[in-house]
């Protein structure tokens, strides 16, 4: 029997809730005169749009280009009414704009549930609320070429993702900032320094969700494109890169596009906490990464190379923020050392005739990782996605994803007899409608073949609505 969870609010408290932390906390929405390093946090990119470079705004710095020569795109407004349910603020949002205080809010309802095999069936209720913002600080105290950026949190309700049996998150995004109950922490607070138009520096506490968004077809911190979590952050990086931790690099751009980047991050970070306390206490990651943009045919593409190397000490065992074990030990053997090696690429196929800036085509990921410290050993995802090909719905998007993960033969062994586990293995397939400019409603399918060996195979449909603000 299908166990169906459902929880209310009232809006009364709700919305009041939304403004104060709307204040509060808060990444960008569209990509602005800035590209977030390693990515663009909490851009609302539907899949197959290509964040657009823009001009250049600081031309008197080393290596600035002329406004007059750089045929770019001019950033966009924040404030159109017609792509934000709460429109303008009555003109406020243009006033804190040109100030340089950019504010969005996104409310993504979800429900979603296991109709087949699984641990159990059941059809839970989740809400998850994020709040972006950028601060622009030459337009506010004349501080050329430096941002902070924002990201804030909530969740409320369940999710699925204890009940499907699978090692990976159903539900990337009410997974964070804490997999049960109702939870809220500031995920990303990133300061930025352009020292030119082609490199940056920064640091701050990193949103590893967020640094994906660069990608065109994966990312979208699972309110904007894939739901399940192999889709839209690797979970073999769960060592090495924590979902929210302290750290400071820096990065080489070419037309705002991360080429190269090179990040030194605090290997035990927590969302909801600073992370400074305890900063660097199991050691440091240091994670590079090569971004090459390729043309064949004319046709926008990537070929990307990755390395992560953590100095702390870990076992598969090790708890981490990407993967759901279901027996963790603590005191199991710890050994020094974690690396992750990743090549992938994403390649347009068709572009768009009217709209070069969105199209549709494939993508593909395979990483391995020390099984002797992980619990993962190597990850495969290939898939496509993007702009939906359908006529009239070019503000629509779709995905279609396959991937395989392969279990340390360390945690298989440790885990024999209490509760074993084998490999991993799902399909993921959804499409995301733009009901309005401002709500779009996706159906998710998703069929996994679970590690846990006590659970069947799985079939997951699901719901997201999201608007926003």
């Amino acid at each position: 029997m299908i166990r169906v969870g459902c929880h209310k609010w009232g809006w009364v408290v709700l919305l009041p809730g939304v403004l104060v932390l709307l204040a509060l906390s808060s990444t960008r929405a569209q990509a602005q005169n800035a590209v977030i390093i390693p990515g663009l946090p909490g851009a609302n990119l539907p899949a197959g749009a290509r964040p657009v470079p823009t001009a250049w705004p600081y031309s008197d710095l080393p290596g600035g280009r002329s406004a007059t020569t750089t045929e770019t795109t001019e950033s966009p407004t924040p404030a159109a009414s017609s792509s934000l349910l709460m429109g303008n603020w009555f003109g406020a949002r243009d006033a804190l704009f040109e100030k340089g205080i950019d504010l969005r809010t996104n409310l993504s309802q979800f429900y979603q549930g296991v109709t087949r095999g699984g641990l159990r069936q059941s059809f839970p209720y989740g809400l998850k609320l994020d709040y972006f913002g950028t601060i622009e600080a030459e337009k506010l105290f004349g501080w050329e070429g430096l941002f902070l950026n924002l990201h804030g949190e909530s969740r409320f309700g369940q999710s699925v993702n204890r009940d499907t049996g699978s090692l990976i998150p159903a539900n990337f995004a009410l997974e964070f900032p804490k997999p049960t109950g109702s939870a809220s922490a500031l995920t990303n607070l990133q300061v930025e320094q352009f020292l030119g138009p082609d490199f940056v520096v920064t640091f701050g506490k990193l949103n590893a969700a967020d640094g994906v968004n660069i990608h065109p077809f994966l990312g979208g911190n699972g309110i904007n494109r894939f739901m399940n979590e192999a889709f839209v952050l690797s979970p073999i990086y769960g060592h090495t890169i924590p979902y929210s931790t302290p750290g400071a690099g820096l990065s080489y751009l070419r037309e705002n596009d991360p080429v190269f980047t090179f990040l030194v991050l605090d290997s035990s970070g927590r969302p909801d906490t600073s992370g400074l306390s305890r900063m660097f206490r199991n050691g440091a990651t240091m994670f590079a990464s090569l971004r090459l943009p390729v043309t064949p045919f004319g046709l926008p593409g990537h070929q990307t190379l990755e390395m992560a190397f953590a100095t702390g000490k870990f076992s598969p065992l090790t708890e981490d923020d990407y993967v759901i074990l279901p027996q963790r030990g603590t005191n199991s053997l710890r050994r020094n050392g974690e690396y992750v090696l990743t090549y992938g690429f994403d390649q347009f196929i068709v572009i768009n005739a009217e709209n070069p800036n969105k199209g549709w085509g494939v993508f593909g990921n395979a990483s391995l990782a020390n099984e002797q410290t992980n619990p993962i050993h190597w990850l495969l995802n290939l898939g496509a996605g993007g702009a939906s090909p359908l006529p009239g719905r070019a503000a629509d998007s779709f995905g279609v994803g396959y991937y395989y993960l392969g279990t340390s033969r360390v945690l298989r062994d440790a885990l024999r007899t209490v509760s074993p586990v084998r490999n991993d293995q799902g399909f993921e397939l959804y499409y995301n409608a733009a009901i309005t400019n401002w709500f779009t409603l996706a159906a998710d399918v998703q069929a996994i073949d679970p590690a846990q060996f006590n659970a069947r195979s799985s079939f997951l449909f699901g719901l997201r609505a999201k608007i926003d603000f």
